[in-house]
């Protein structure tokens, strides 16, 4: 529980002009001298998480006590429905997220098709969110796509995007424009609930715009200055009594393993006319409020839905307090709804046609067994590096490239084993639900392929080993082909000692990294991490050079000359088992249309590879000392 009283603040200085408002009405205004409870109900960083994390054959969101998945929208709805009840006598309460509300599951993968994150959302009673960086991985107009559906199908909960600037003369912008004409996106919202007058903003930080790798031609002013403006304006002209900060800016973690600073606490020292700031974008569960300026609450819910935040706020006269504010947990101890788990339901089918098909699986589709959980851990000891190996090992083996080359970050979920270990097509491509393609409008990273020197190869990994406090670990390199020494006392930019390229079946050899070697070697990675490689020279101002080249050392021009083929490789490691088809999973030129290697469909592949005991059985998903082999080896 934390509390804290303040008084109300002096407004900022800025412009007012340009802003869109949406009323939803209730009684009058609270009274100056009038004392006010509501309760704000907020989760952050939803990723499409309709159903419990992992495995999915375990989740059963109406047996009570026999598993482990934590989540599930059947279960938030339970819980959104239960508090509400709960406090309703308590005075109003408000239900919001903070951004990236799709992508990070299959069902996130349709969200074009079916609009159903902001379907679902409205059903559970969100009053508004906002938008993060992985909202907009289908581009512009995969996200106004996937907006336009859920409107036609009905009510959705008020989409406030402050800073989030659509007006550039593009033509995937066109969409974004009328929705924010037709009052669907907003920059501030204005709710009127039990004799207290609400004013949202929704904001993005600009830690969280550097991964917003899909926004294309959309800009993002900055997120202080335009604050000062909502506030501004929420105070002079909507008159609110109150203002919440919808904002996918997240925090930092201090050496003492504590969250006192980041984008979202330096928001609110920066523009103190914000009453409440409900925070996403870095995954952190907060178990207290963090006030800032002795007064301010900063709330997070972790991610996944993995939590429900609960902020219960008095507001007495000029004064607000901090009454408690709590983390429940979304378990097994929550029976679900069941009209959301037949939404849920219905919509696999679509999910399986739009984005599995094409490739010859389907989302409920087992595909091996996992003996143990196989964590993202972002540490490099034998039991972190089980999954980074296997997703690294299947981009090599799908392409025959030198280095198949991810991060940790791009690793957005483990294998859990559950139960029964059985890991799916839903399970796997959590693992890697990120980013689109270039010649195919499948959902996820196409694999592309670039060609780099030894010195070049260095400079790659160098970046990847400097850690960002907000993200700690999520930059880190994983490889296969490749295996590399580093260590973390000699300066930046220079902690990389050695490079070897091998396996574990063949043994290394050491490569030249100091630029006297002009032999290149291919890597293949996701194309969403792929974007970032080739903006390194640009990140770190020319302190590290690189330029991705074709297999003649020519400079590469275009994602398309990147794309891989697979060089006769898949066909190979499809075994006649199960429905796939082997024809529909291959990668091809067929009828002048290239169908691209997907990053999650090379995990796949990969896995169905495996050999199994029979041939009726899954095969076991390998944990041994092979499997295990540590690639990148830090000094001391």
């Amino acid at each position: 529980m934390s509390r804290a009283t303040f008084s109300r603040r002096e407004l900022l200085s800025g412009s007012a002009a340009g802003a869109a408002a949406l009323f939803l009405s209730g009684k009058p205004a609270a009274a100056a001298d009038e004392k006010k409870t509501f309760t704000i109900l907020h989760t952050n960083d939803l990723h499409s998480n309709f159903i419990g994390l992992g495995p999915a054959s375990d989740y059963s969101p109406f047996q009570l006590n026999d598993d482990k998945t934590r989540g599930g929208f059947a279960r938030l709805a339970t819980l959104i429905a239960e508090r509400k009840e709960a406090r309703k006598n308590r005075g109003p309460v408000l239900v919001v997220d903070a951004g990236d509300y799709s992508m990070g599951t299959a069902f996130g993968a349709a969200s074009r098709e079916t609009g159903a994150e902001l379907q679902l959302m409205s059903r559970m009673g969100y009053d508004a969110n906002t938008l993060g960086n992985h909202d907009f991985d289908l581009g512009p107009d995969g996200l106004a796509q996937s907006v336009d559906v859920a409107v036609k199908a009905g009510r959705i909960p008020a989409i406030v995007a402050s800073n989030t600037n659509f007006a550039a003369k593009d033509a995937a912008l066109t969409d974004l424009q009328r929705l924010v004409k037709e009052g669907v996106i907003h920059r501030y919202v204005v709710l009127e609930r039990g004799g207290v007058r609400f004013g949202i903003l929704g904001l993005i930080s600009k830690e969280a715009v550097f991964y917003t790798s899909g926004a294309g031609a959309v800009t993002f002013p900055d997120a202080i200055e335009t604050a000062k403006e909502m506030v501004k304006l929420l105070r002079e002209k909507e008159k609110v009594d109150v203002v919440i900060c919808l904002s996918h800016g997240g925090l930092d973690k201090g050496k003492d393993g504590r969250f006192t600073d980041g984008e979202d606490v330096r928001l609110v020292k920066a523009v103190p006319g914000i009453d409440v700031l409900i925070g996403g974008h870095t995954h952190t569960a907060l178990e207290e409020a963090i006030i800032v300026n002795g007064r301010t609450p900063v709330v997070q819910a972790g991610k996944y839905g993995e939590h429900l935040g609960e902020l219960v706020i008095t507001l007495d006269g000029d004064k607000l307090q901090v009454e408690s504010y709590k983390l429940h947990p979304i378990d097994d101890s929550i029976t679900g709804n069941r009209a959301i788990a037949d939404e849920i339901e219905k919509l696999k089918k679509t999910v399986t046609e739009v984005v599995f098909a094409s490739r010859g699986y389907r989302i409920d589709q087992p595909l091996a067994v996992a003996p143990r959980d196989l964590p993202n851990t972002f540490t490099d000891i034998p039991a972190g590096t089980i999954l980074a190996n296997l997703v690294t090992d299947s981009f090599r083996m799908a392409t025959k490239a030198d280095i198949g080359f991810t991060s940790n970050g791009l690793m957005r979920s483990g294998l859990l084993r559950g139960k029964s270990g059985v890991q799916s097509v839903y399970d796997v491509f959590a693992v890697a639900p990120l980013g689109d393609g270039i010649a195919d409008a499948t959902a996820g990273s196409a694999l592309v392929t670039a060609y780099f020197t030894g010195q070049e190869l260095k400079n790659l990994l160098e970046f990847c080993l400097l850690d960002n406090p907000a993200h700690p670990g999520e930059y880190f390199p994983r490889a296969s082909g490749m295996r590399f020494r580093y260590d973390t006392s000699r300066p930046p930019f220079d902690v990389v000692t050695a490079i070897e390229i091998g396996d574990f079946d063949r043994g290394y050899r050491a490569i030249d990294i100091t630029g006297k070697d002009a032999r290149l070697f291919s890597l293949t990675c996701p194309l969403y991490l792929g974007l970032f490689i080739v903006a390194i020279p640009k990140y770190t101002k020319g302190k590290l050079t690189l330029v991705p080249k074709n297999k003649d050392g020519q400079p590469l021009k275009s994602k398309t000359e990147a794309l891989d083929t697979p060089r006769g490789s898949t066909p190979d490691l499809l075994p006649p088992r199960g429905s796939v088809d082997k024809a529909s999973v291959v990668t091809v030129e067929e009828k002048g249309e290239v169908r691209e290697i997907k990053e999650w469909q090379a995990i796949m592949d990969y896995l169905r590879n495996l050999p199994a005991k029979n041939r009726d059985e899954l095969p076991m998903i390998p944990v041994d000392d092979r499997a295990a082999e540590v690639r990148a080896i830090k000094a001391g």
